[in-house]
């Protein structure tokens, strides 16, 4: 009698949901309502509704459901917990190994059959392509470029070869009311969704780092750690499924290649005790305005002008430790704090003589 007012049944659903595990939101509803004591009674079809797991099934079979006074029946096995000696009961531990059997090998073709796909250059990949690209209508799994926004992917390229930070990337973006990649993807699903994101160092980067724009497919970067959990590792690049010329490249390997040694050496890579380079953003060269990266060993590091290295600039360097004495000589703090930077100081330049010149913003210099 289900949904009837006064009614002593109730139907616990969950449709979607994997019985290799018992994280099911219709699971949870039912173990709280027999914690409170509302249920005396579970009944399933069979017993690979209660779930796919041996060990965890055994669980709530032989000690969950007796300790908190359930009875547990099924109706296709005719299992019965609230029956001595029912021939059925016996069988169920064999069932139960029988269903996550089942679960396993099931997981495994599926996984084995996904995988020849990609080997195969199938993109099987969620409904969703890489910003940039569109499915292709006559095979979905190709790409075509979105000629709406690849010019976006090209620019934020382009300013990264030009010197800018992912920071000054993501402003640029953001002034010019660029959608974000989510927020485009749903402007084209519903017209009516209200846009909310902004850009970011972070999407930014994920960009810069994307190597399908190169026309080469990668998949087969994660895995689920197995068949039961859904959680996802990391694999090891060498092991990634690669298919070359996929789908139309919208930047150049070279130019990929490129971006990716600035990225590498840019001031704003973790060190050794996982703490980011404040100063990341902040630091140009006076001569050519181009952004100073950060390289060197682990005793001593130095920021460089980038267009020194593509030959745009004579050669600027400063050391690390000297930069950041000078600078804070210079604001008379005992410590770089980062919301200073980020909310006072706007460009620091670095000058042939290695002395600073800090452009502050709104003009402000009072420290």
């Amino acid at each position: 009698s289900k949904g009837n007012k006064g009614s002593k049944c109730k139907e616990f659903i969950d449709d979607g949901k994997s019985g290799t595990n018992f994280d099911r939101p219709g699971w949870k509803n039912l173990i709280d309502q027999i914690e409170s004591g509302k249920i005396k009674v579970v009944i399933t079809k069979n017993l690979s509704r209660l779930g796919r797991s041996n060990f965890e099934c055994g669980y709530y079979m032989d000690y969950y459901f007796p300790s908190m006074s359930v009875r547990y029946m099924t109706v296709q096995e005719g299992v019965d917990t609230g029956v001595k000696n029912n021939s059925s009961n016996e069988y169920a531990a064999l069932n139960n190994f029988i269903n996550e059997k089942y679960s396993r090998d099931l997981s495994k073709n599926i996984k084995n059959s996904k995988r020849l796909k990609q080997e195969s250059g199938e993109y099987i990949g969620s409904s969703n392509t890489p910003y940039g690209y569109i499915k292709d209508p006559k095979d979905k799994h190709k790409f075509l470029i979105d000629k709406n926004v690849s010019h976006i992917i090209m620019k934020i390229f382009d300013m990264i070869l030009d010197g800018k930070s992912r920071r000054e990337v993501a402003d640029f973006l953001n002034q010019n009311d660029i959608l974000t990649p989510s927020d485009y993807l749903k402007i084209n699903i519903n017209k009516d969704v209200a846009v909310m994101k902004k850009w970011n160092p972070e999407m930014v980067n994920s960009i810069l780092r994307n190597e399908n724009y190169t026309g080469t497919l990668f998949q087969g970067k994660k895995r689920k750690l197995n068949y039961r959990v859904n959680k996802k590792i990391n694999i090891a690049k060498e092991n990634w499924i690669v298919t070359e010329n996929h789908h139309e490249a919208i930047i150049s390997k070279e130019k990929f290649d490129k971006v990716q040694n600035i990225l590498d050496n840019y001031a704003t890579r973790a060190n050794r005790n996982g703490d980011f380079e404040i100063l990341s953003g902040f630091i140009r060269c006076s001569d050519c305005k181009g952004q100073m990266l950060l390289k060197g060993s682990k005793n001593k590091k130095y920021y460089y002008c980038t267009n020194y290295f593509k030959k745009k600039c004579t050669s600027h360097s400063i050391e690390k430790t000297k930069l950041e004495k000078i600078i804070l000589e210079e604001l008379k703090v005992e410590q770089i704090r980062r919301n200073y930077l980020y909310e006072k100081v706007n460009t620091i330049y670095i000058n042939n003589d290695k002395t600073i010149n800090i452009e502050y913003k709104n003009d402000n210099n009072d420290v």
